[in-house]
Parts: structure tokens; sequence; C-alpha cells
């Protein structure tokens, strides 16, 4: 017989929909609760408009880049009144067939929140959103650079790798937090269970020395930008949508559609747009845009530029682009990539080439007929590259089942008992006192 949970407990640095790891931490609240299952939100923010449980419990933390620098240092560390309120909640709620599933922690939550669930470490679920696991810098990314990481985490020549956007000295930090998260609740010397959003994440966590035998693959669910009425070989513009962060390659989109003679549109900001405007005064800056609002914008495009030089372990807009019938341009280092080519999707180009992409933004504004040939052939992919909310959501109910499964014999046991918290001192550590 199926086993279901008596409670799923969802931890994510925010309450809110802020976009990636949030987006979908709320998104599993809500179709868990449809689907009658009692549900608690833990979430390291303060208590705003939305309340994605109808039981959240809110730590009253800021984001890490909110605090002041020495409260960050620290803070980022060890959070320990993160790590005292959930504690405190499972020595009052826990039963055996609960299940806490962990989405972002990074930002506020600190790795402080393993240390308690080591406790129940056999119902812990650690959803991959990114490579923070795997990686100290959570991109497998040289960000002096902006090219891939090639090298295996916490070797000798990463340690000396100066690879961090802010310094060496945000280096060292984020090695100490990656190391004690590590501690806390060990992935590299024994098996947890691992949510990855692509199959393709698993050769990062390997090559890493994350134990792989509990990893399971489960893509995001995706809902297209516009539903098929997109005619892209009818359009005349590229687009570019996401954070205007150096990472993201924004300005290699610049570059590349000044190259090919495109007209380029971002949608998104950030630090990078006073960049833009100043270097590259024909781009068409729409900022940040509502979901309902970028469909309509997306009608007169030609096809949507992924320009990220990070490893991009899934790559949201290039599906939803996908499931609108517009063809994708993206660098061969996405997991994406080959599924994109092999589909005829769209193009891919040398990550981190801004020539190599505009040789593609030229190809596609060249040929009607092969655009009109990608975007039907996207409309025929599309539904294989990612999950509908409802898929989403039964699956990963089918894998807290499986959970509870192999954790009968520990559940037979009963609860765990009240287990108080000492004071953790980060002496020794960056930023600690």
């Amino acid at each position: 017989m199926t086993r279901t949970p008596d409670r799923i407990v969802i931890l994510n640095d925010r309450s809110i929909m802020t976009g990636g790891a949030s987006n979908l931490a709320c998104l599993s609240a809500q179709l868990l609760e449809a689907a009658g299952c009692a549900v608690t939100f833990f979430a390291g923010d303060g208590e705003g408009a939305f309340t994605p449980a109808r039981q959240t419990i809110w730590v009253g933390g800021r984001p890490l880049t909110e605090q002041s620098r020495l409260s960050a240092l620290s803070r980022g560390l060890y959070n320990p009144r993160a790590a005292e309120k959930l504690n405190r909640f499972i020595t009052q709620h826990d039963t055996p067939a609960t299940i806490y599933h962990v989405h972002g922690w990074s930002k506020i939550l600190s790795p402080s929140i393993f240390r308690v669930l080591a406790r129940v470490r056999e119902r812990t679920v650690l959803h991959a959103h990114d490579y923070f696991l795997a990686c100290p810098n959570g991109g497998f990314v040289n960000f002096r650079s902006q090219t891939v990481c090639g090298l295996a985490p916490l070797s000798v020549r990463c340690l000396a790798s100066r690879c961090d956007k802010r310094g060496q000295h945000e280096k060292a930090w984020r090695l100490a937090r990656h190391e004690l998260r590590e501690r806390f609740f060990p992935v590299r010397r024994q098996a947890a269970n691992i949510v990855l959003i692509h199959e393709g994440m698993s050769d990062y966590f390997l090559r890493a020395g994350v134990r792989g035998g509990l990893m399971r693959a489960i893509r995001n669910p995706v809902e297209p930008f516009l539903w098929p009425t997109a005619r892209p070989w009818a359009g005349d513009a590229v687009y570019f949508i996401g954070r205007l962060e150096p990472e993201k390659g924004f300005e290699d989109a610049a570059i590349a559609a000044r190259l090919a003679g495109a007209r380029l549109h971002v949608i998104g900001d950030g630090a990078g747009r006073s960049l833009l405007q100043r270097k590259y005064p024909e781009v068409v800056i729409h900022g940040w845009k509502a979901r309902s609002e970028i469909g309509p914008l997306l009608n007169k495009a030609r096809a949507v530029v992924v320009a990220s030089r990070v490893p991009e372990p899934f790559g949201l807009v290039a599906v939803e682009a996908v499931g609108s019938g517009i063809p994708v341009i993206l660098p061969d280092a996405a997991l994406l990539a080959p599924e994109i080519v092999d589909h005829g999707c769209g193009l891919t180009f040398k990550s981190g080439n801004p020539a190599s992409l505009a040789a593609a933004i030229g190809e596609i504004l060249r040929d009607d007929g092969k655009v009109r040939h990608m975007s039907a052939s996207a409309l025929l992919a599309a539904p294989g590259m990612a999950l509908t909310s409802r898929s989403w959501g039964e699956a990963l109910t089918s894998l807290y089942a499986e959970v509870l499964e192999r954790t009968r014999p520990v559940a037979a046991q009963s609860a765990p008992r009240a287990v108080p918290i000492p004071p953790f001192e980060t002496a020794g550590l960056p930023g600690g006192r």
C-alpha cells in the first residue's frame, strides 16, 4: 500500500514568489494543499502579504544582501533563530511520516537548518535548484573569467582558484559555509534524498563526490509565455529575458546582436542596465515585466537568446519560449542544449563567445523557412522537455511515498525526542566572533 505523509514541511528562504526556487517552493505548497495534503511552510523571511500555506512559520530574517556586512558574514554561516525555530517545530510536531523538503537555504536560512534536519535525515528531501550542494559558489563557474569551471570542487586546484565574483575573501567564506553544511548534513560520504531539476546535473554532482544513490531528476513545471499564436518567422527582433548580471551574459547578447545587425530587446533588470544604456543605446530595455505582460511583447520575437556563461541546470526561459513556438539560441554548456538541437527547436553557440552567438542570430535572421520549421518543431517537443504543474505535483507526492517506504523500519520507532540545540560557536570561521 502506498504510504502518504502525515505532513509535508517545505523549507525555503522566502515566502514570496521572487523567482527560481521560491516560485517553485510556493507553488508546491499550493499544489499539495489542493491535493489534500497537510503542509507547513517554514520561511526564512518575515510575514508578508502572501501566505504560501495555511500553516506558515516565519523566521523573521532578511536576505544576506540586505544585512550589514558583518551580520551577513555571520548569519550566512549560521542563523541561530532558524535553527531554534525548526528544532522546536520538529520536537513538538514531528511524526514518523512527516516529510521535510528543502528548496532554498543559502540566502537566509543558512546551514544551521541542516544541523537540525540531521535528526530526520531519512525523511528530508533536498531540492537542487542550483549547484550549492556540490559547488561552494553554486554555479560550477569561474565568475572572474565568466567560464564554466571544469575543476573538481574542493580539490587543491579548486581551493586555489580565484573564481568568486567578489574576491578571494568571499570564496573563503563560501568554502567555510560549504564545509559547515557538509559537516551538519553530509552528502559526500552519505547518500541523501536529492531532487535534480535536470538529469545532466548528476554529472556535476558526481564530480563533486556527492553520493548518487538517492538522487532523482524531476524537471520543473513550465507554462509557455503565450499559447501557440506566435509567428516568429514574421518577427524581426531577438529577446533576452533575465537578470542583468555578468554571468547571465547580457553584454554578450548585446555585442552579438550588434554584430549580426539585429534588434535586441531586453526583458529584465539589474546592475547591468546602466552599462547597456551607456554602451549599447540601440538595445530596447523593457525592465521587469509581469508574466502576463511578457507574452504580448514576444509576439514580435524571432528568437529568444539565452546567453548565460554558467551551465544553466534547467533554463526555464528556454523551455517557456519553446512552449510558445519561439526558436531559442542558447550556449552549448546549457544542459538543455542537446535537446534543443536534436528536436530542431533552435541553435547553440560556443559558451561565452559573442561572435559565435552573432553567427547563430544571423542564421535565424536570414532564413524564414528555417524559423518556421523550428517553431513547429518547438511546439511538438515542448511537452517532453518539462512537466506541467499537475504532473510535477504528482511526481513530488510519488517521491514522498518512496521516501517513507524506504524509512519504514525507522518510522516504526517513536518520533524524535526533544533535543536541545546548544549554542553554535562560529569562532575561527570567516565572519565569526
